[in-house]
C-alpha cells in the first residue's frame, strides 16, 4: 500500500488558520516518518535479539543433552564391564580363549590411563561461551531459563569433581603399577595381566562398587534431563526445532547442485595413493584408485590402477551412489628402471601384482550392486565437498563418518 503525505505549499499567501493547518500537516508527516523509521529499526533489532537468544538457548540445551547422553553411556559401560570382569574372574582358566578386545576392555576399565586425577574430563567449551558472552543474558529475556542453566553448570561441575576425587571412582590399578608389572614380571599377554590384577583386593573392591557408581550416573542424568526439559518448555523450544538446530551445526556447507557435482573430485592424493571420482552428466560416475608401488629392485613407481563405475542421483541434500559389480585393472610400469641385476625380480614383482589384481577383480565381479547414501554439502567456493554418513561402532552406537573431496587444481 502506498501512503502519501500532504506536504505544505510554499510560495503562496496563507491566512492564520491556513498557515497553522499547513504547519500541523508538516508536523504530523514528519512525526509519522520518524516513528516508521526508528520503529522499524527497533523492531528488526528486537527480532534479531530474540533469534540470537534462541540460538544461544538451543546451544546450551544441546550441551545438556550431550551431557545426559555421556552419563547414560558411561553408566551402561560400568554395568557391562563389571559383568565381563566378574566372568573373567570366575573363569580365569579360560582367559586364553577370550577375545583379545574383551580382555583389553576390562584392562582399560580397571587400569588408570595416566597418573592424573582427572580420569573423567569435562568439555566446558559451550559453558565458557555462554558465561563469557555479554549478550547471553541480555538476549535471553527469561529469568527461569537463566537460573536453570546456572544450576545445571554448577551441578555438573560438582558431579565431575566428585567422580574425579572419590575413592569409589578411582581406578584400582595405577599406570605406575601397570608398568611395574610389565617390567618386573615380564608379563605382556592381556590374559596373564588380568589374572594378576583380578586377584588384587583393590580390584575386587572397585568391581563391587559398580552398582553405586552406575546409580550415581543414572540419577545425575535424570536430574539433568529434568533441567533440560524445563529449559525447553520455558523457552518454547520443540524437539523438531532442536533437531533442525543440531543438523545445521553439523552441516558446514550448503546443498550441492547438479552442475556443481559434475566433474572430477579428489578424495585422496599423496605419494602412496590416489583416489579420484569423476561424476558425469549422464548420472554415471567412475572411481579410480591408484596405488604407487615401490620396491628396492627398481627406481620409480609402478602404478596399479583399479577403475570401477556406478550411477549417482541427487535428492535434496542426499547423494545416492550405486557402485556396479566388477572393475578394470591397469598396471603401468613404464616409469620404472630396474636396478642392475634385478631385472628378473622386477618381472616377478609385476607378475605378483597382476595375480593380486586379478584376485581383487574376481572378488568384485561376484559382488552385487552396492548403494550408499551420503549427506552431501559444498563450501562457498564450490571446490570442497563433504559426504557424510552414519554407521554403527563396535558398541552398536551410531557414529558419523565423512569423506572430504576437493577439485583438482589447474
Amino acid at each position: 500500500m502506498n501512503v502519501k503525505f500532504k506536504m505544505p505549499k510554499f510560495g503562496r499567501h496563507l491566512t492564520g488558520r491556513g498557515w497553522l493547518k499547513e504547519l500541523g500537516l508538516t508536523f504530523i508527516a514528519t512525526t509519522i516518518s520518524i516513528v516508521l523509521t526508528f520503529g522499524t529499526a527497533h523492531y528488526l533489532e528486537w527480532r534479531q535479539k530474540v533469534a540470537n537468544g534462541r540460538l544461544m538457548a538451543m546451544m546450551v540445551i544441546h550441551d545438556m543433552d550431550n551431557t545426559i547422553e555421556t552419563l547414560t553411556k558411561l553408566a551402561g559401560e560400568q554395568a557391562a564391564m563389571t559383568v565381563m570382569a566378574q566372568y573373567m574372574k570366575d573363569n580365569q582358566d579360560r582367559l586364553d580363549s577370550v577375545y583379545k578386545d574383551s580382555l583389553e576392555n576390562v584392562l582399560n576399565h580397571i587400569v588408570a590411563a595416566d597418573n592424573s586425577l582427572l580420569t573423567y574430563r569435562l568439555d566446558e567449551s559451550t559453558e565458557k561461551v555462554f558465561l563469557s558472552s555479554q549478550d547471553s543474558w541480555k538476549n535471553i529475556d527469561n529469568a527461569t531459563f537463566i537460573d536453570e542453566v546456572q544450576r545445571f553448570y554448577v551441578n555438573r561441575h560438582e558431579l565431575y569433581d566428585h567422580i574425579n576425587s572419590s575413592s569409589r571412582w578411582r581406578k584400582p590399578v595405577s599406570e605406575d603399577e601397570y608398568n611395574a608389572c610389565l617390567l618386573s614380571d615380564q608379563i605382556f599377554e592381556a590374559s596373564s595381566l588380568l589374572r594378576k590384577f583380578l586377584s588384587m583386593p583393590s580390584v575386587n573392591s572397585y568391581l563391587s562398587l559398580a552398582d553405586q557408581r552406575q546409580r550415581e550416573l543414572n540419577l545425575a542424568a535424570l536430574r539433568f534431563k529434568q533441567i533440560s526439559d524445563r529449559c525447553k518448555f520455558t523457552m518454547g523450544i520443540t524437539d523438531e526445532e532442536l533437531t533442525a538446530y543440531i543438523e545445521s551445526r553439523e552441516r558446514t556447507g550448503r546443498n550441492v547442485k547438479v552442475y556443481e557435482l559434475i566433474g572430477s573430485w579428489i578424495l585422496m592424493q599423496n605419494a602412496e595413493y590416489d583416489y579420484v571420482i569423476e561424476f558425469a552428466a549422464d548420472h554415471s560416475y567412475t572411481q579410480t584408485s591408484i596405488t604407487h608401488q615401490h620396491e628396492s629392485s627398481f627406481n620409480g613407481n609402478i602404478d596399479m590402477k583399479f577403475i570401477s563405475v556406478g550411477t549417482w542421483e541427487l535428492r535434496d541434500d542426499s547423494l545416492l551412489m550405486v557402485l556396479q559389480p566388477g572393475m578394470k585393472l591397469e598396471i603401468d610400469d613404464s616409469r620404472i628402471t630396474p636396478k642392475p641385476g634385478k631385472e628378473q625380480e622386477v618381472k616377478d614383482f609385476i607378475a605378483y601384482l597382476e595375480t593380486y589384481g586379478k584376485a581383487i577383480r574376481k572378488e568384485n565381479d561376484q559382488q552385487k550392486e552396492r548403494p550408499r547414501s551420503y549427506a552431501a554439502s559444498i563450501d562457498r567456493t564450490g571446490n570442497k565437498m563433504e559426504l557424510m554418513w552414519t554407521e554403527p561402532d563396535a558398541d552398536g552406537d551410531e557414529i558419523k563418518q565423512a569423506y572430504y573431496l576437493t577439485r583438482p587444481k589447474d
